[in-house]
């Protein structure tokens, strides 16, 4: 191997020093760096004589009087491709040659002269060549330079691979890696080892058509992990929806809406932030039963009043299906085992979720898998079908954001309101109603299939559906001044009873101020009320509680579920949603056949003694005292002469035993 300075290449190749040094890094020359007291760095760059064209290889060659045999160095292609492109080479020379002399001669038109050395040149030639061809190679080389005609298209691929296997072990741990590496990147680190140490590697072109040609599947596992290769490559359970009915099963999760809307700052001003949805669907009709819109990020309580929403207009599902974030794994709400669990100790003896309360089998998707969440796919079609729609599309991630949303002007940006709104219509008014492919869905929208297939729908009294819906926290000890939830106090003039004990305590996310109090036995004690404090200066506690009021009050605010037009310069999208939803073919709702009413008597009977003031609660417990323990009592004389018949009849048969009768 002989290497050279970049001036000695940009002599022989005609070229600047600087264009030599660029060819160089963008892959078309082999090189390496070596150690330099003026280079950059400390290094400088040296060109394999080799990698450079054939003709400044025996100008050099010529020059330093050595050998003039060389061999067929250019990387870049086959022997066969360089034969063909000396021979273009050829023709274009010979015809230069053909035309001045045809010129000489008389003849003016160079069409003509083509024409005639074409037809020359085929007679006389084994390679053969056409008008077209022989005038795109002069415009590739006017001067006939052979380089520039060789035909390079599928020189790596032919026979054997161009890339040593070190060198390409060496790419696919640099290439096959989560961050995503660019090929450009990974060839140069390549490039800089094979150059330090005198290795032969082609140019970036070949690793280029190397990536091509890799297994997908390989690619997707290792630059875009697990996940991404499950949901691409890894084959799926194929469900029939047609052995489902409706209400069988919701499906429930949250989605992050690709659009920005205008909310107040609290500053007197605006500010952008994007919508969370929170939404149930039924699986096998693919109608969306309910849904919240809120800029807040989702918890359990969101997903607590979603739910709410969808039972108190469509009835209690018999199933559903979850994600596996924390907010769906509340104990009090929809934990597996059905009941909330305080500790291992007291595993399963508090209180009962709302899944138990209200019969629910519950089932978690498999995580990290979105094709046990059918309803992630939905979310593209709102994006596709509304979210798009609006200027303030900031699309998935920050490479698919347009350009103009920098431009847009803050008060152009449709509001959190108006957006509800609009999302609402859509919705229920036009998704539900919009013919739809899915598997047993035969064309059919989803209120039209919900209304379509017989099912019995599941209700449960006004009474024991909100007592189920409340939200439970863990156990509490009463103290001198009550309970205390959230750095508040309640108090009721029965804690006294109970000063030390444990209980347990549910509310209503809209009624902040009232706790329901409960022993551990899940059976209801008193209602205890957040105590007022009294003073002149605002204490930490009545600013937390000013605080939870307020987001109560917002969320009660957004839990909106009728849709309705609005208008803005968001007026366009609210016209278009209103000329839709007022198009689409309204589906009536069949009844169902039958009504099944879900019973639970713990929940019952304690709704019977809310409903009972203090003095009646207490009157009741005395008698039901008395009670066992004149029960206790009897049951204690009935054993008592149980007990002594027996010993009666024992001393009686060893009588007999010894009077020989037995």
């Amino acid at each position: 191997m002989i290497w050279l300075s970049t001036k000695e290449a940009a002599d022989l190749l005609s070229y600047s020093d600087r264009a030599v040094r660029n060819k160089a890094k963008n892959g078309e020359y082999t090189h390496r760096y070596i150690p330099s007291a003026t280079g950059q760095g400390g290094k400088k760059i040296e060109i394999l004589l080799e990698s450079l064209p054939e003709q400044a290889q025996k100008a050099y060659l010529n020059k330093h009087g050595e050998c003039q045999t060389v061999f067929n160095t250019d990387y870049t292609s086959t022997k066969e491709q360089r034969k063909k492109g000396e021979w273009r080479a050829l023709a274009v020379a010979e015809y230069r040659k053909f035309l001045k002399q045809s010129i000489k001669g008389g003849m003016t038109k160079k069409t003509e002269i083509m024409d005639l050395f074409v037809q020359q040149w085929n007679s006389e030639q084994d390679f053969q060549i056409s008008k077209k061809s022989l005038y795109d190679w002069m415009k590739k080389s006017k001067s006939g330079q052979v380089e520039k005609l060789i035909d390079k298209r599928g020189g790596y691929n032919r026979g054997q691979s161009s890339i040593p296997e070190y060198y390409r072990k060496k790419f696919d741990s640099l290439y096959l890696q989560q961050t995503k590496p660019s090929i450009e990147s990974c060839f140069k680190e390549v490039r800089l080892e094979s150059s330090l140490k005198g290795d032969y590697i082609p140019g970036i072109k070949a690793f280029r058509n190397y990536v091509k040609n890799m297994n997908d599947s390989i690619v997707i596992r290792s630059r875009e992990g697990q996940k991404a290769f499950d949901d691409k490559c890894m084959p799926y359970i194929e469900r029939d929806y047609s052995l489902l009915h409706p209400n069988q099963f919701w499906v429930s999760d949250h989605h992050l809406w690709d659009i920005f809307v205008r909310v107040p700052d609290n500053k007197g001003g605006w500010k952008l932030e994007r919508p969370w949805g929170s939404y149930w669907m039924d699986m096998r009709t693919r109608k969306m039963m309910s849904s919240i819109i809120r800029t807040e990020s989702p918890n359990s309580d969101v997903v607590l009043c979603s739910f709410s929403l969808g039972v108190e207009h469509f009835g209690i599902p018999n199933g559903v299906r979850l994600d596996n974030g924390k907010d769906y794994k509340a104990r009090d709400m929809f934990y597996p085992e059905g009941h909330y669990i305080v500790s291992e100790e007291d595993e399963k003896k508090i209180f009962s979720s709302l899944a138990s309360n209200l019969q629910i089998e519950v089932t978690y998707a498999i995580p990290y898998n979105a094709k046990a969440k059918p309803i992630e796919r939905v979310f593209n079609t709102f994006e596709e079908q509304l979210g798009k729609k609006y200027p303030s599309y900031a699309g998935s991630n920050a490479k698919k954001r347009p350009e103009d949303l920098k431009e847009l002007n803050i008060m152009d940006v449709i509001t959190l309101e108006e957006f509800i709104k609009q999302h609402n219509q859509y919705v229920y008014e036009i998704y539900n109603e919009s013919g739809h492919s899915g598997d047993a869905m035969y064309g059919r929208s989803p209120n039209q299939v919900y209304a379509d297939e017989p099912f019995t729908i599941r209700r449960a009294s006004k009474e024991v559906l909100y007592f189920s819906l409340m939200r439970v926290k863990g156990q509490r000890t009463v103290q001198r001044n009550g309970v205390t939830f959230n750095g508040v106090h309640f108090y009721n003039d029965n804690c006294i009873n109970y000063i030390g004990q444990k209980v347990t305590a549910r509310y209503d996310p809209t009624k902040p101020e009232i706790l329901y109090i409960f022993d551990t036995n899940e059976n209801f004690l008193f209602v205890a009320e957040e105590i007022q404090k009294q003073g002149w200066n605002l204490t930490a506690e009545d600013y937390q509680r000013e605080n939870h009021r307020k987001k109560v009050a917002k969320q009660k605010a957004l839990n909106s579920y009728t849709a309705d037009n609005v208008v803005r310069s968001t007026e366009a999208i609210g016209e278009r949603l209103k000329r839709q939803a007022e198009s689409m073919e309204r589906t009536e709702v069949a009844k169902p056949k039958t009504v099944e009413i879900v019973r639970n008597e713990k929940i019952e009977e304690n709704i019977r003694r809310i409903s009972m003031s203090d003095m009646e609660r207490n009157y009741e417990d005395i008698l039901n005292k008395n009670k066992q323990e004149k029960e206790l009592c009897q049951t204690g004389r009935r054993n008592l002469l149980i007990s002594l018949k027996r010993k009666c009849l024992i001393g009686h048969t060893k009588s007999r035993h010894k009077k020989g009768e037995l």
